[in-house]
C-alpha cells in the first residue's frame, strides 16, 4: 500500500513542508509540499531522507567499546537498552558525587544544519535538569553574533527580515540557497517583484550572481566595510536622522573624563534631582540640558559642551559625534586597502543604502566564524541603526511570539552553579553566560584540569573533531576522559546510543522561525 503523509523536514531550521511517500511502511520518497508555507522547494539533503532512514549502517542497539580509546579498532559489542542506560546513569551519578555536576560536560550539534531542530529543547532541558553549567554548543562559531551579540545594540537577536515588502535586501555572509531554502524562495520572489539585492560575500554564490550589488569583501574585514559605509552615510547626511535621534542613544551626552554617559545625578547644580538616573541630551531649542526620556525633537545629534559636574567641569559630546569620529578613518581608499572592495563598487552600494527606505538583511557564518565576530556584528548593527529600517514594514521586524516557558534557561539555575560555567570569568558577556562553553575551555578542563577537572562527556550528534578548532587537542581530551557517551555514530566513544531518525520523530519544538 502506498501512502502520502504530510510533514516537514527537520534537517535544518528552515523546516520545509514535505510530502512523504510511504510504501508498505517503507519511506520511499520525500517531495516538497506546495501547500505548506515553506514547502515550495526542497534541497538535496531533505530529498535524501530515505537514504538516511534505511541506511544499512544505522545503529539499532546501544554499543559498548571493548578496546582502549587509542586503539584504531574499536571492537564494539551490542548491549541492551536497560544495561546501557543503567550503566551510564550510575557512572554519571558517581561523577556528580565526586566532583559535582560541573564535572560532567555535554555537547550538542547545531539544529541549524542537522535533524536536531525539534529535539534540542528536550536535550537542553535534560542537561540543565542534570545541573551542569557546561554545554559545548558551537554558539561561538555559528549563531552567537547574530542571535546574541546583536542584542548589545538592539536588545534582541536579528529579527525576521520582511523580504516581501523590502526595497533593498542585503545578504551579508549568508547563502540561503544552500542553507535556508525558505529564505531563498522569499528573496527570489521579492526580486521578481522588483526589490534590489546586495550580496557581501567573497564567493560567487547563486544570489551573488544575480545581485544588483556584489561586494567581494576580503574574509574577516567585514567590520571595516561596515564602518566605511557608516562614514559614507554620515558624510552625505543619507541616514535616517529621526530614527537615530528618537530610537537610539546617539544624542546622549558622553563624559570625556570617564567615557560614561552624563546623568542628572552627575550635575553640580542638579535641578532634576527627581530624575537622577536620567541620561542627558543637549536641547537645541532651550540651549540647555534635558533628560533624554523626554524625547524632544530638538535634541542635538551633534553637540559639544563643558558641563559643571560634581567632579569639576567636564567636556561632554554626543554619542553620535563619537561614532562619527570612530568611522572617520574608513574612507573609500582605506576600505579598499582593507577589504578589497573597489571604491566604485563601494560608492554605488552606499548610494543604494542611503536612498532605499525599506531595507532588510541577514548575516550568518560569513561574519560569525572569525575571531572578531562580536565587534563585526556591532559594526553592522550600528550601521543598520543609521538606516532606520529596524522593526518597520520591509525591514527587519520584531514579531511577538506566543509566550512559551523556557524550561532550560540558565537563569533557572542557582547563581553559584551558573558561575562555574567554563570561560565565564574571561568572557562574562559571551556564550558562557548562557552556559555555552567553547571547545577550547572544555579541552583545558579535561586535559589540564583548569579551572577544575571535567571527567565525563555526553554528546548528542556533534563531532568535535571536525566541527571545532584544534582537532589534535580534541583527540587528546577525548582520550583523557573517564566516561564518554555519544548519541549517534562514532569510532572513539566508549558507549554509543542510537537515536531515531527525523522522519519518525514526534515534533517537540515549541519555537518557530520565519
Amino acid at each position: 500500500m502506498i501512502e502520502e503523509k504530510v510533514g516537514f523536514c527537520t534537517l535544518c531550521k528552515s523546516r520545509c513542508g514535505t510530502i512523504n511517500v510511504v510504501e508498505n511502511g517503507w519511506l520511499k520518497k520525500v517531495v516538497p509540499n506546495p501547500d505548506h508555507p515553506t514547502g515550495k522547494a526542497m534541497c538535496l539533503k531533505g530529498r535524501s531522507a530515505p537514504e538516511v532512514v534505511h541506511n544499512s549502517r544505522r545503529l539499532t542497539a546501544p554499543l559498548r567499546r571493548t578496546t582502549p580509546k587509542s586503539d584504531p579498532d574499536p571492537q564494539w559489542v551490542e548491549i541492551s537498552w536497560g544495561e546501557a542506560l543503567d550503566e551510564t546513569a550510575d557512572r554519571l551519578k558517581g561523577h556528580v558525587a565526586k566532583g559535582g555536576s560541573e564535572s560532567v560536560a555535554f555537547a550538542v550539534t547545531s539544529g541549524s544544519s542537522s535533524p536536531l531542530s525539534d529535539s534540542a529543547d528536550w536535550i537542553l532541558r535534560l542537561i540543565r535538569g542534570f545541573g551542569s553549567p557546561n554545554l559545548c554548543y558551537a554558539a561561538e562559531i555559528c549563531t552567537w553574533h547574530k542571535d546574541y551579540a546583536h542584542a548589545f545594540t538592539f536588545g534582541s537577536g536579528i529579527p525576521a527580515a520582511d523580504y516581501s515588502n523590502s526595497e533593498l535586501i542585503l545578504l551579508w555572509g549568508h547563502n540561503p540557497s544552500n542553507v535556508w531554502l525558505a529564505q531563498a524562495e522569499a528573496i527570489a520572489a521579492a526580486q521578481t517583484r522588483g526589490a534590489k539585492l546586495a550580496v557581501i560575500d567573497p564567493r560567487r554564490t547563486p544570489f551573488a550572481g544575480r545581485a544588483d550589488h556584489w561586494l567581494r569583501v576580503r574574509p574577516g574585514t567585514d567590520a571595516a566595510l561596515a564602518m566605511g559605509l557608516a562614514r559614507e552615510l554620515i558624510e552625505r547626511a543619507a541616514f535616517d536622522g529621526d530614527f537615530v535621534r528618537d530610537w537610539t542613544n546617539a544624542p546622549f551626552l558622553v563624559r570625556s573624563d570617564n567615557g560614561k554617559f552624563l546623568r542628572s545625578r552627575d550635575l553640580l547644580h542638579d535641578d532634576m534631582a527627581q530624575r537622577e538616573q536620567d541620561y542627558l541630551v543637549w536641547d537645541d531649542a532651550t540651549k540647555g540640558l534635558l533628560p533624554a526620556a523626554l524625547k524632544q525633537k530638538s535634541a542635538a545629534l551633534s553637540a559639544s559642551h563643558v558641563v559643571a559636574t560634581k567632579t569639576g567641569n567636564v567636556l561632554c559630546r554626543t554619542a553620535f559625534d563619537l561614532y562619527r569620529d570612530a568611522v572617520a578613518p574608513f574612507d573609500p581608499d582605506t576600505v579598499e586597502r582593507l577589504t578589497g572592495v573597489a571604491p566604485t563598487t563601494f560608492a554605488a552600494f552606499a548610494q543604494a543604502l542611503g536612498s532605499a527606505k525599506k531595507i532588510s538583511y541577514h548575516t550568518w557564518t560569513g561574519t560569525g566564524q572569525h575571531r572578531n565576530a562580536t565587534q563585526t556584528e556591532r559594526a553592522i548593527a550600528t550601521l543598520y541603526a543609521l538606516i532606520g529600517s529596524f522593526d518597520v514594514r520591509g525591514g527587519n521586524v520584531q514579531i511577538t511570539l506566543l509566550p512559551t516557558p523556557v524550561l532550560h534557561s540558565m537563569a533557572l539555575k542557582p547563581q553559584e552553579q551558573r558561575a562555574k560555567a567554563l570561560g565565564l570569568a574571561d568572557r562574562p558577556l559571551g556564550p558562557p553566560l548562557n552556559g555555552w562553553i567553547t571547545s577550547t575551555d572544555l579541552y583545558d578542563a579535561i586535559i589540564d584540569r583548569r579551572p577544575y577537572g571535567v571527567e565525563a562527556l555526553v554528546t548528542f550528534g556533534t563531532n568535535l573533531l571536525v566541527s571545532h578548532p584544534a582537532p589534535g587537542r580534541c583527540k587528546q581530551a577525548l582520550q583523557d576522559l573517564d566516561l564518554y557517551v555519544h548519541f549517534d555514530l562514532s569510532t572513539i566513544r566508549p558507549r554509543i546510543m542510537p537515536i531515531s531518525c527525523f522522519p519518525s520523530q514526534r515534533p517537540g519544538n515549541t519555537r518557530r522561525f520565519g
